[in-house]
């Protein structure tokens, strides 16, 4: 019989990160009234507005029905799951739950104490039946949860009494824990989702409270004065999307914003030469890869094999990272990435390297094939932007002579980039919340219930949907790991993805602050900053 108790302690070590894909929307920043002030210090620092620059566009503030960074930089402020990576020890904590989770021998029955006496913001009580509500609705294939596959192992659950909820699974959920902590599992009010949208009145019961926003501009958040917990440092907030990064690194040099979440390399000179600025890293495990269609794209030459080969030998990756990331971030030779669960040196095996004469050779074989128009849909934020200028240049070099770059709105690519037939190759950005490798290749590569971006043959969608479904029905480790090497040996051999680079979280902040810190996503959370002494 398989220890439980063994297995969440190999999850924990698994810490958690966040979906961060980057856009690009802007306005300046609103001009807001104060918070009455009192005596003394905390007075002073409490009539100070925290401002935060982003350069991606938030689409929404429902958790369950947003799944992009900046939408979950707000909303992590706003809600809470049951459980939390203490982003000290990497190791799963009570959140909203008031203990860790207790699995039965099986690992089909698990019961979860929740804390007594938390409640949203509306007012309405946090008990055993908002969690059940909460995960009925991403379970509800009509309610469209950005992350549904979170809640695909329940098959039931029962509220013995206000402050326990117990989940019946339809299998052994080998990252079920993880899944609980997820950003797009948060705790909503029924009250709330009931009689309001929440993608534009965020309820929760988080340390802080939505206040206002603008639509594509700025969102303004305050303390929740009824926190259950520890409140926060900072009392009001603005976040503001700034449309040029250069801008948004002037707020910052001026003291108009106080944090960047984001900053690219090329910017990273004038926050370092600034000494009212920190700049730092830390810890990531984030993916940007090129992704491939072999069915659905634009042009049928996809499904040729060996097209995308010369496709994904045409990717100078290295040369990306070396020269334009300056080694602010690592090469990636597999899909599953070091710091992820699944991943065995042998993943690297399967890795196609630059190799722009042999690209040429492949299409020397093909005549006509270097002159096939490709489209390649590129968003256009900084980041993305920069890539597709970049690789639509090394696949020019290894004699791909119609590669034509489309751009377009961050918020139009996350729903265009999943629509029929609209592109040849994109690029794509994945954090992964558990640091597990199911919770990689299923929301991203599972043909039911992933996003569908990257399209397969028949054939080998059923292959890495069975690889999938076998490495998440099970604790068995070793299991889980044959699996998701199989899993990644298919997409990486089939080239359906090119793996560019794991990213590294670099962000500034004002030295008025200390304990910034990002976690391994990048999400952030304000109600651990303080001011500096």
């Amino acid at each position: 019989m398989r220890s439980w108790k063994k297995l969440l302690s190999l999850t924990a070590a698994c810490a958690l990160s966040v979906s961060l894909l980057a856009g690009c929307s802007g306005t300046t920043t609103p001009a807001t009234e104060p918070a009455a002030s009192g005596s003394g210090d905390a007075a002073a620092t409490d009539g100070k507005m925290f401002n935060v620059a982003l350069t991606a566009a938030f689409t929404g503030f429902d958790p369950l029905r947003t799944n992009d960074s900046a939408s979950t930089y707000v909303n992590a402020q706003i809600y809470e799951t049951l459980y939390r990576i203490d982003p000290e020890t990497d190791e799963y904590m009570p959140l909203l739950a008031a203990e860790m989770p207790e699995y039965s021998e099986d690992g089909l029955t698990v019961t979860v104490k929740l804390r007594e006496g938390v409640t949203f913001h509306d007012g309405t009580p946090f008990n055993s039946e908002a969690v059940k509500y909460t995960f009925d609705l991403i379970k509800d294939p009509d309610f469209g949860s950005a992350r549904a596959s979170i809640a695909g192992s329940i098959d039931t659950m029962e509220c013995p009494d206000d402050y326990t909820i117990v989940f019946h699974l339809l299998y052994e959920d080998g990252v079920f824990t993880a899944k609980l902590a997820h950003t797009n599992s948060a705790i909503v009010s029924p009250t709330a989702q009931q009689n309001q949208d929440l993608m534009t009145q965020p309820c929760g019961t988080g340390p802080y409270k939505f206040v206002s926003s603008v639509s594509g501009s700025n969102v303004v958040l305050t303390r929740n004065e009824d926190y259950w917990g520890e409140k926060p440092a900072i009392k009001d907030v603005t976040m503001t999307i700034i449309t040029d990064e250069s801008t948004a690194v002037s707020r910052m040099e001026t003291g108009e914003a106080d944090f960047m979440p984001k900053i690219s390399v090329e910017q990273l000179s004038r926050v370092e030469n600034n000494s009212a600025l920190t700049v730092t890293t830390s810890e990531a495990a984030q993916i940007y890869y090129m992704a491939m269609r072999a069915d659905s794209s634009v042009n049928p030459i996809m499904a040729e094999k060996d097209f995308r080969i010369a496709l994904a030998k045409g990717i100078d990756k290295e040369g990306y990272v070396e020269y334009m990331m300056q080694g602010y971030a690592e090469v990636a030779n597999s899909v599953i990435g070091p710091k992820i669960f699944g991943y065995d040196p042998s993943a690297e095996e399967h890795n196609i390297a630059y190799d722009p004469e042999g690209a040429k050779a492949i299409l020397d074989e093909h005549p006509g094939w270097a002159d096939e128009e490709i489209t390649f849909l590129v968003p256009s934020t900084p980041v993305y932007s920069k890539m597709g200028e970049y690789f639509q240049s090394s696949l020019t070099n290894a004699g791909f002579n119609n590669v034509n770059i489309e751009t377009m709105d961050w918020s139009a690519w996350l729903t265009e980039s999943k629509v029929d037939g609209r592109f040849d190759i994109t690029l794509a950005a994945w954090s992964n919340v558990t640091r597990d490798g199911t919770e990689l290749m299923e929301p991203n590569f599972h043909s039911v219930n992933g996003q569908r971006r990257v399209r397969l043959s028949a054939e080998d969608w059923a292959l890495v949907d069975g690889y999938i479904d076998a490495s998440k029905t099970t604790s068995d480790t070793a299991v889980r790991t044959e699996n998701l090497l199989n899993c990644n040996a298919v997409l990486m051999d089939e080239a359906y993805i090119q793996p560019i680079y794991n990213s590294t979280n670099l962000f500034c902040y004002s030295n008025e602050y200390t304990n910034v810190t990002l976690d391994a996503g990048g999400t952030f959370y304000i109600c651990d900053f303080q001011y500096a002494a």
